[in-house]
């Protein structure tokens, strides 16, 4: 049971992943985007950075609808493509349903100033949904994997072909789903009454209210929820009302802008500002934690995790779009992200406790451009710099120490304790064989018992991993011929080769002279 629940977490983990490679693309055009858009960049560069932008933001602002058909695709073991097509049509049947079923009972929210912010509510493709974000396509994406996997081989007799196979999943998937988006019309708005309770919470407990809400906006994260804190705090009077050139103002983020258009007359900015420091993450924990990933990576991987977390960690400190860097490590240690959110809380609390009062809602850009009307002695930036560098060092440290003792598998740390134990035979063995035999395809084949025996193949970043039938059948002498593999790892029924950045084509070839479907 250890070892399936093991397993079904690092095919999860692994699921994740895909679309998070792709978000590091968009982070990296999100970044540029921001550069070009300066004030001091010609027109027709503003102009592309915008149109850049908006760009980034259709892919930004669909995250569940990615993560729905890149988990879904990814768990499936066989006829991926038609995973993916389903998973897409369950995720418009769920907000169909969701949808229908909210107006059905009028649950449906009414729309405010600030739209449905604050109100669990939001527009997902058209739709007004339950606002789950990510945790939607995540979870459809799991529930078509699963059906998939166990419905698709289902064959009917001739006249009914045409209702088997993968028709026969979509088939029972209709009504999981219906149940599904009905059932969250009553659960997710619990979990949304709970973050309300929690405000109103903060706004009377000083310091521990300044803890309590900087640790849940950067822990709910995730599930989207944070919206609910920090939206009703930084744009309406739950955050502070504030009466600024004999006009009133309500909201942390407000209330700054309108003490900006006033920076002559401002000797001290007003205290709900307190709501609107949690850029503070974005820029020196986003650096912290993308270092001590490179860091902790495998040396033969570093370049590669390199590609992908520093365009990451490049958007998150100069635009404060964390998304790319968070999905990164999140789902691969739910303990490093709930240290990551009381790192957070903690650098909150001191900040506000000593006295600095520095704007930062969002990225480097926005924290300096902002803060730069005001003299250095009412927004006490210097404490930020001092304060930031301080932390950020025991947050580098922190996870470091947490990722090695704890053997955590972040980018490039997949299976660390079973590769270090087999690389060292690559030195003699692989290169003692690679010009032996060259048939790399009958060893594999031989090695995993024959074709019959091959239950499923699939790879991560640098392994191929088979299941197989009958553990008893499997030749670990053959799969050590193999020219291009660096070790050989065996788990029971699951057999891994390590074969390097190469793996991906390794294993298409395979696939496709076995004649089976990739997993």
């Amino acid at each position: 049971m250890k070892n399936k629940f093991s397993q079904t977490m690092q095919d999860f983990s692994r699921a994740v992943i895909v679309p998070v490679k792709f978000m590091a693309v968009m982070g990296l055009f999100l970044a540029v985007s921001v550069i070009l858009q300066l004030e001091f960049m010609p027109n027709v560069l503003q102009t592309f950075g915008g149109l850049i932008k908006t760009m980034m933001d259709s892919m930004l602002n669909n995250l569940a609808l990615i993560f729905c058909v890149g988990i879904s695709a990814s768990l499936a073991k066989k006829k991926k493509v038609e995973a993916a097509l389903i998973s897409l049509i369950a995720f418009l049947f769920f907000l169909a349903a969701n949808n229908a079923w909210l107006t059905l009972t009028n649950q449906l929210a009414e729309a405010g100033e600030m739209g449905l912010f604050g109100t669990g509510q939001a527009v997902v493709l058209g739709f007004q949904v339950v606002d789950m974000n990510v945790f939607l396509g995540m979870l459809v994406g799991c529930i078509v994997a699963f059906i998939h996997n166990r419905f698709s081989d289902k064959e009917f007799v001739d006249f009914l072909s045409i209702y088997g196979g993968s028709r026969f999943s979509f088939m029972i998937l209709i009504p999981v789903i219906l149940v599904t988006a009905i059932g969250m019309s009553y659960i997710w708005p619990v979990v949304n009454s709970w973050i309300s309770s929690l405000s109103g919470f903060i706004l009377t407990t000083g310091l521990l209210g300044v803890f309590i809400y900087s640790f849940g906006n950067r822990f709910l994260i995730p599930t989207g929820l944070h919206h609910l804190l920090w939206m009703p705090f930084c744009f309406t009077a739950l955050g502070g009302t504030a009466k600024i050139g004999g006009q009133v103002y309500n909201g942390a983020a407000n209330i700054f802008y309108a003490e900006m258009a006033n920076a002559g007359s401002i000797t001290s900015l007003d205290p709900s500002l307190r709501f609107a420091t949690f850029g503070f993450v974005k820029i020196f924990g986003s650096i912290a934690v993308a270092l001590a990933i490179i860091h902790c990576a495998k040396k033969h991987r570093k370049e590669e995790v390199k590609g992908m977390i520093l365009p990451s960690m490049f958007v998150a400190a100069v635009a404060g779009i964390t998304e790319p860097l968070d999905f990164s490590f999140l789902f691969a240690s739910p303990l490093l992200w709930l240290v990551h959110s009381l790192m957070t809380a903690v650098s909150e609390t001191i900040l506000w406790g000593i006295g600095a009062r520095t704007y930062m809602l969002y990225g480097l850009i926005d924290t300096f451009v902002s803060n730069s009307v005001f003299s250095p002695s009412v927004t006490k930036f210097y404490l930020v710099i001092i304060v930031g560098i301080i932390m950020s060092v025991i947050w580098y440290f922190v996870f470091v120490l947490l990722i090695n003792k704890l053997n955590i598998k972040t980018p490039g740390r997949e299976d660390e304790l079973a590769e270090e134990a087999v690389l060292p035979n690559d030195a003699t063995g692989a290169a003692a064989v690679s010009g032996s035999n060259g048939n790399d395809f009958d060893l594999v084949v031989g090695g995993l018992g024959g074709k019959e025996n091959i239950e499923s193949i699939s790879n991560c970043f640098t392994r191929l991993r088979v299941t197989v039938k009958d553990e008893a059948l499997v030749d670990s002498a053959q799969l050590e011929k193999i020219s291009q593999q660096k070790g050989v790892v065996l788990n029971g029924t699951n057999v891994q080769v390590i074969i390097g950045m190469g793996v991906q084509g390794f294993k298409e070839d395979i696939c496709e002279r076995l004649g089976i479907s990739e997993s």
